[in-house]
């Protein structure tokens, strides 16, 4: 791709053997010039948006380490521990072609190139992939997000592709609602990792003209549609307040509905940013440890 990630520091790819994709995947490759097009036409706000969203989540999530391994000797206690951490060989995130989220895609993505994952590819999965491609506002959030390897698959030949890469486990992410449940089946006969988002999170946004409403409809997508006009009664899995507002969320004590919610509190200018709960670069680690008798 054209461009690189808009984001520094990601650790360096370790001195580990190589994971490929199968090869019968690359004339499944989605042409870079369509993920070039699409930044091309996307307002200069917008990018600017996904482009912040990501510095965050450097600034949150910090840099990845590299494979450390660890080493206990109680001879007290009578006994040892070995262990080690480093990054997942491979990594696939897999969402429908209507996913318009851009923050939200690039939040499943850049916690893996955080953690030094040295694969990353994400699959647009659709039922005719031969007619389809992804979202404009996916292509952009990849394109910022440094995600070179996108596919466009049918669901068999996503299941194929989990099967087939090697050295595994790798990790999958799933963003859908319900249409890559048979993936997740897959994944969980394969014993590999997978994180999903199954609905589109619900957006507390008490007051609408504190954002820019074009900027959340692009990072965030229907969500916004839902979020102007709530209907369900369930927590919010996000809040969007003013930066007053968002101190006192962070308060011991605090009034006003969900009190006990921990949602994080998003303000003006943090329109592109988003954390997916549960889904950050330690997902993408493989932890391996031993203990022993002295």
């Amino acid at each position: 791709m054209p461009h690189a990630p808009h984001f520094q520091n990601l650790p360096e790819k370790e001195d580990r053997p190589s994971a490929r994709w199968p090869q019968w995947a690359a004339a499944r490759q989605l042409d870079d010039a369509l993920c070039a097009a699409a930044y091309e036409a996307a307002p200069p706000p917008c990018r600017a948006a996904i482009k912040t969203g990501l510095a965050l989540a450097c600034a949150h999530f910090g840099q990845g380490a590299q494979s450390r391994t660890e080493a206990v000797r109680d001879a007290q206690r009578g006994f040892w521990r070995r262990g080690i951490s480093h990054a997942a060989p491979w990594a696939v995130v897999a969402f429908t072609p209507d996913y318009a989220a851009a923050a939200r895609l690039a939040a499943a993505c850049v916690p893996a190139l955080l953690a030094g994952v040295p694969l990353v590819g994400a699959a647009c999965v659709a039922e005719a992939p031969q007619t389809c491609s992804p979202h404009p506002a996916a292509l952009v959030s990849l394109e910022l997000s440094g995600v070179e390897d996108v596919f466009v698959l049918d669901l068999t030949d996503l299941c194929r592709l989990l099967e087939e890469c090697q050295p595994g486990p790798g990790r999958l992410v799933l963003l859908h609602k319900g249409e890559l449940d048979a993936a997740a089946r897959a994944a969980e006969a394969l014993g590999l990792p997978c994180w999903q988002e199954r609905r589109a999170p619900l957006l507390g946004l008490p007051v609408p003209e504190a954002f820019d409403l074009d900027l959340l409809a692009f990072a965030q997508g229907a969500a916004l549609e839902a979020a102007l006009e709530p209907t369900d009664r369930r927590p919010p899995d996000a809040l969007y307040l003013t930066p007053g507002a968002a101190l006192g969320h962070c308060r011991e004590r605090r009034s006003g509905p969900f009190p006990y919610s921990g949602a994080p509190a998003l303000t003006p200018g943090c329109e592109g940013f988003w954390l997916h709960p549960g889904l950050d670069p330690d997902f993408f680690r493989v932890r391996r440890q031993a203990f022993g008798l002295l």
